[in-house]
């Protein structure tokens, strides 16, 4: 009797644990846990109560956390199980159970079994996922090939690089003695051709003093010539004036039209003269002679400076110039105006400018004379050929090279040696900074450049990808700056250089600065690719952008492409243990 209670027991144990894997809503991992004990019961999951198993799914909740009903709504802190044979497992709150509402996570639509109103779709989505799937796999596997490459290609190039390194370095070595020996040379050259100047300048110098006497000697002559001949243009001025403002017109002397007509021409371009004649006769002789020596006083100023000295002589040169042609011009016009007036008029002015002329010409004459006097006792012509032969020298020592004034015939090779060792102290200098240059970068790029896992970035650092986004094109130049070009006008605004790697990413700081705003930069992301692109950029803060790209620095390594595949794991809407 016993054996067959046990058999009974086991029998109905068996029968109870088969109906178990054929509960509505229950995940197959816990099947163990919703079979029925010795005594028929089912015990809640989290312990709090034991109740008779055909209490299970009876659209009753009677255990606290919900366990009891799996497959029904009844309890709303539970959860129901979708098989979605053919996709992925589902777990959905048990509240969503029979509500009318196809859910998505249940694509088999046994969450709704009363009303069937579901279809099964899970073939279709599972075929889609594990298509895209396939995809996906494939872009990896290609994306983890070009990783490998651009590994391997890392390791090639920094083996150049660091030959290309030692080459360098050995060759600015040589470099830094050839430079030091072109500035050697130049340097003694130079030096040679400073004593050549600073002899040269000794000899200007002695050339100038020695003949500075001369100079001042000949510039004073002029001045007095000057101060005669301004006043001769002045007596000519105020007798024309005369006629002009006193001529009596109803006589109508075709001479004296002629001569105002003429003269206006004159007063018309030098208005200021006779104003300045007026001004000076007005002033007495006195008063003359002491403007002038105040004038004299002036100018002595230069005297003691041969260049200075020179400078006022070219002056009073083109002044005593100006002021022959304006005699000149004058003195003809009165000539004219003698020889042809009419004689029978009675016209004062006219004719006291006739007289007034013959007494300015006995005047000119005894100033030529006294002019001629100065210039036999100065020995004026003598002067003047030691001014011009002493101011030839010295435009020939100051104009001409440094080498010119030697008559050895090495100077013009020691002008031409000097020249070439400047030039190849320039080009020495040239090709150590361009090498110095070139070993620095190197260092940096490999031993202080951060290039990520096995240098991968190494072979494609400075490649720079873009994206047209219609208003803007933006650049990323791989592991060296981000840039926004303006399809307008193909302006350029900096958004950074590198600045580090982030979690997947770069990071580009310290862009052009922002109006009102911080500095521009740019963060990028990557996806797994074979091919480096930028998909596309957002702005989400002021002047800081986000770039999310693809490239094969995301994807796993070869090993890890061709592992196994982890089985999809079930999905949850919710975060309950169950």
């Amino acid at each position: 009797m016993l054996v067959r209670c046990s058999l009974l027991a086991l029998l109905l144990s068996s029968v109870l644990a088969k109906k178990s894997s054929g509960i509505r809503g229950l995940d197959p991992q816990l099947a163990s846990k919703y079979v029925p004990d010795a005594s028929g019961n089912f015990v809640c999951l989290d312990g709090s109560l034991t109740i008779p198993f055909a209490r299970v799914n009876d659209d009753y909740c009677d255990c606290p956390d919900g366990s009891d009903e799996p497959g029904t709504s009844a309890c709303n802190n539970g959860s129901f199980y979708c098989a979605n044979r053919g996709h992925i497992p589902a777990r959905i709150p048990s509240s969503k159970v029979n509500n009318g509402v196809c859910d998505p996570e249940c694509c088999d639509g046994t969450d709704e079994y009363e009303s069937k109103a579901c279809p099964d779709r899970c073939l279709e989505l599972g075929e889609k996922v594990r298509e895209e799937e396939r995809v996906l796999a494939l872009l990896r596997e290609r994306g983890a090939g070009r990783k490998a490459e651009l590994v391997a290609r890392a390791r090639e190039l920094r083996g150049e690089k660091v030959e290309e390194l030692a080459q360098k370095e050995a060759l600015l070595k040589e470099a830094e003695a050839a430079f030091l020996r072109a500035e050697e040379l130049k340097d003694a050259l130079e030096e040679r051709e400073a004593e050549r100047t600073r002899a040269r300048e000794g000899r200007v110098s002695e050339l100038r003093e020695s003949r500075l006497p001369d100079l001042v000697a000949y510039r004073r002559f002029l001045s007095r010539e000057l101060h005669r001949m301004r006043a001769h243009r002045d007596s000519l001025i105020l007798l024309l004036r005369s006629v002009r403002t006193g001529h009596n017109p109803e006589y109508n002397d075709a001479a004296v039209s002629q001569l105002i007509e003429e003269y206006a021409v004159f007063t018309e371009a030098y208005p200021y003269l006779e104003a300045a004649a007026a001004e000076n006769a007005a002033e007495g002789s006195k008063a003359r002679v002491e403007r002038e020596a105040a004038m004299d006083r002036d100018e002595g100023a230069d005297d003691v400076d041969f260049e200075r000295c020179r400078a006022a002589i070219d002056i009073f040169v083109n002044e005593r110039e100006t002021l022959s042609e304006d005699v000149a011009t004058l003195s003809l016009l009165l000539a004219a105006l003698r020889d042809g007036y009419n004689k029978n008029y009675h016209d004062l002015e006219v004719k006291a400018a006739v007289v007034g002329f013959a007494d300015y010409e006995a005047t000119r004459e005894r100033d030529l004379a006294l002019g001629e006097t100065e210039s036999r006792e100065i020995g004026i012509d003598s002067v003047r050929q030691r001014v011009a032969e002493a101011t030839a020298a010295l435009d020939a020592l100051v104009e001409a090279p440094p080498q010119a004034d030697h008559e050895s015939a090495t100077d013009a090779d020691d002008g031409k040696e000097l020249a070439d060792a400047r030039s190849a102290y320039w080009s020495a200098q040239s090709t150590k900074s361009s090498l110095s240059s070139d070993v620095s970068d190197l260092k940096a790029l490999l031993y202080n450049t951060d290039l990520g896992p096995h240098d991968v970035y190494l072979a494609v650092k400075g490649e720079c990808v873009s994206l047209d986004t219609g208003e803007y094109t933006y650049e990323v130049c791989l592991l060296d700056r981000a840039s926004q070009i303006s399809n307008k006008d193909q302006s350029r605004q900096d958004l950074g250089s590198f600045a580090g790697f982030t979690d997947g990413g770069h990071r580009y700081e310290g862009g052009a600065k922002c109006w009102n705003g911080p500095e521009r930069s740019l963060k990028a992301s990557f996806a797994c690719s074979d091919e480096i692109t930028v998909l596309g950029i957002t702005e989400p803060e002021k002047c800081e952008y986000i770039a999310r790209m693809t490239g094969p620095f995301a994807c796993d390594d070869v090993a890890a492409v061709e592992a196994p595949v982890e089985q999809p794991r079930v999905k949850s809407v919710e975060h309950d243990e169950l």
